[in-house]
Formats: structure tokens, C-alpha cells, sequence
């Protein structure tokens, strides 16, 4: 049985605990005082960056979805406090998706910037930070999300963006910052929400796994030329996947694939040497997720899941010895439309911590503290 117990401590600090564990896991957000500003944008998402090299992570905001709004790095003080924080960009845009790293090899990062239906943006950072310097990326598209990665192995870093009902691109760096080659994968039919990169099927050669809205998701396995014409699908046609998660849940060698659906219950599918992806684990209760990350937040060598939602509660799902999940329900009070979910660790303590990126409402973390 789930025993769920939430407590209020003094100062109205909320701490959700679950017991059953060799000790008990917190996940405290302190009534609202832990959050990324106090703005109400329309925050698509939140990643996590050592922007300044200073050692902590740094939070970079996407605000907008299909309206513009202004974007920000929030600078993390050392102990998982965001006091101070800039804007990127002297324009505002309609942003889905931020990243960061050194795309042209300057020894400072940079940011990258994935948009609705105007240009994609990268700026260069510099000594001072002030990211005056940018360019332009990929195609006008409705572009949903952004990941970097080094796809063909010549030691600089690419962009792999996700497009809504519109074919997705690899834009290639020519190792100084500029992305002029592209390459297409996926159909212009395809809604994909988000693509995961990993070498699913152990070749030595990074694969492309999507998430599909209206469709069954994806896996585009490379050929090693950076080509992407053979797909395994897995799922069904009637989720609406809005985000997916790559881990070894099982502990067999073969990598694992979550989904966060929206509309259906949320699915592990379990990979195999013929990467078949048959065998299942649902989950028992039905949400509108949009986002889904996995990570060992408690640290005991057991995966566990975090769900963020679409105007519900979000939940914390922790991995056990038989392969089971514990859950764990964020703040009840709240179910804010939850678009993105972020983990790292804010304040240095050796556990990760959990960002929500809320549209229309406050962005909150979780510090993940053990007793």
C-alpha cells in the first residue's frame, strides 16, 4: 500500500514524504519560496547549465510557446537560490526549447534557442556574458524541441530539433558555430514533440528516438553516414505521447523507453537484443503528462520517474528492488499546467532536484532531501 504522508512545518514549509524505504525520501519546495522568479510567463521549459563555469547549475527559461515573451538565464547562487537573472536576446520570441554549450569551440557556452515559426537562435557567449553575438539555425518551422549532441563524431557539437507537422532536422556544425548543412529525418506529416538520441541498438552510432503526438513514436536508427531511413515504431496510434525518457530500467543491457502520454496511461516499454520493444509496464493511473524524466533521485540504484502534467497534480514515481514504483504526488494543492520537467542538482547536496516549468503560473523546484 502507498503511505503518503504530507506535512506542514513551520513557516508553511510543505514537505511530501513517503515511508517504507530504509529512509525517507522529501521533496520540499517550501510553499512556493523555492521558485525560478515570480513571473508568469508562458514557460515551455527549463533547462539546467553551468552557464558562468562558476560550478552550480544555472537555469535557462523558454518563454512564449506560440506568443512572444521575453527568454532568461536565472544565475544560481552557490546554494540553489536564483536571485539574479539577465534576458537572452533583445527581442522577444515565441520560445519552446533553450540549451546551452560551446558550439564554436571559444571556451565559452553558448545558447541555443528552438522557436514557433520564426527563426531559431544561437547566442555566442563571451568574457562578460552579454551574448550580444548571434545567428540563426534550421528552418521556420514549428519547432517543438532542441537537443546537442556531437551526431557525426567530428568534435564539435550539432542541433537535433524537433518539429511539429513538419520533418525534423540535424543541423550539422561546421565547428565554428555556423549550421549551414541540414539533415531531414521523419515525415512532414509527423507531430513530433521531442527526440531523444541514443545508440539504442549498440552499434557504436547515435540513433534518434521520437516522441509523436498523433501517431505511433519512433526510433530512426543510423547507418553510420548519418543516414536515417530505417524506423521501428513502437506504441500505438491512438497516444498522444507528448515526451519520452531512455534508461536500462531492468538492469539487462538493453536500453528502456518511457513515455509520458497525454490522455492514456504513461508506458515503459523494455528494449531486447531484436529491439522488438513488446514487453510493457503501464502505469495504473491515466494523466495528461507532457513531460516525462527519469533519474535515481533517492540514490539507491533504482530509477525512478518524475511526471509533469496538464492542470494536475504532478507525481514522483521511485524505483523499487522488484520493479515496481512507489508514488508520490507533488504539492496537492496545485495542478499548474506543467509543460516541461528538468533534474539536477540546485544546491550541491549529492541528490538531484526536480524543476517544473509551469505556463501561466510560477515556475517551482524541489529540493530532494533524505532523513
Amino acid at each position: 500500500m502507498k503511505k503518503i504522508k504530507i506535512q506542514i512545518l513551520f513557516l508553511t514549509i510543505l514537505t511530501i514524504t513517503i515511508k517504507g524505504f530504509a529512509q525517507e525520501v522529501t521533496f520540499l519546495n517550501a510553499d512556493g519560496f523555492f521558485s525560478i522568479g515570480t513571473q508568469s510567463n508562458r514557460t515551455a521549459s527549463i533547462t539546467l547549465f553551468d552557464i558562468d563555469n562558476d560550478g552550480d547549475l544555472d537555469a535557462l527559461v523558454a518563454n512564449g510557446r506560440h506568443w512572444a515573451e521575453q527568454n532568461y538565464i536565472y544565475y544560481n547562487d552557490g546554494k540553489g537560490g536564483f536571485k539574479s537573472a539577465q534576458p537572452i536576446g533583445k527581442f522577444l520570441d515565441a520560445s519552446y526549447a533553450i540549451k546551452s554549450g560551446d558550439f564554436n569551440n571559444d571556451g565559452f557556452m553558448d545558447i541555443a534557442v528552438a522557436n514557433d515559426n520564426i527563426p531559431n537562435k544561437i547566442y555566442f557567449g563571451s568574457a562578460n556574458q552579454n551574448f550580444h553575438n548571434e545567428t540563426v539555425f534550421g528552418s521556420i518551422l514549428p519547432s517543438r524541441n532542441l537537443e546537442i549532441v556531437d551526431i557525426d563524431n567530428d568534435g564539435d557539437l550539432d542541433l537535433i530539433i524537433s518539429n511539429r507537422k513538419a520533418k525534423n532536422e540535424i543541423c550539422i556544425n561546421d565547428g565554428q558555430g555556423n549550421f549551414e548543412k541540414t539533415i531531414t529525418f521523419g515525415s512532414p506529416s509527423d507531430q513530433t514533440i521531442q527526440t531523444k538520441i541514443a545508440d539504442i541498438n549498440k552499434d557504436g552510432f547515435l540513433d534518434l528516438i521520437t516522441a509523436e503526438r498523433q501517431s505511433k513514436n519512433n526510433i530512426f536508427l543510423n547507418n553510420g553516414n548519418l543516414g536515417f531511413s530505417k524506423v521501428i515504431p513502437f506504441g500505438t496510434n491512438e497516444e498522444q505521447t507528448r515526451s519520452i525518457d531512455i534508461a536500462d530500467f531492468n538492469k539487462d543491457g538493453f536500453l528502456d523507453i518511457v513515455t509520458g502520454n497525454l490522455g492514456s496511461k504513461n508506458s515503459i516499454y523494455f528494449g531486447d537484443k531484436n529491439l522488438k520493444f513488446k514487453q510493457t509496464f503501464d502505469f495504473d493511473t491515466e494523466h495528461d503528462t507532457q513531460s516525462i524524466k527519469v533519474a535515481d533521485l533517492d540514490q539507491d540504484g533504482y530509477l525512478d520517474i518524475v511526471e509533469g502534467n496538464s492542470e494536475q497534480r504532478n507525481y514522483v514515481y521511485l524505483g523499487q528492488k522488484n520493479g515496481e514504483f512507489k508514488e508520490v504526488g507533488l504539492r496537492e494543492d496545485l495542478k499548474d499546467d506543467t509543460y516541461s520537467i528538468e533534474i539536477g542538482d540546485l544546491n550541491n547536496d549529492g541528490f538531484p532536484d526536480i524543476v517544473e516549468s509551469n505556463s501561466g503560473t510560477w515556475n517551482l523546484y524541489y529540493r530532494t532531501q533524505k532523513k
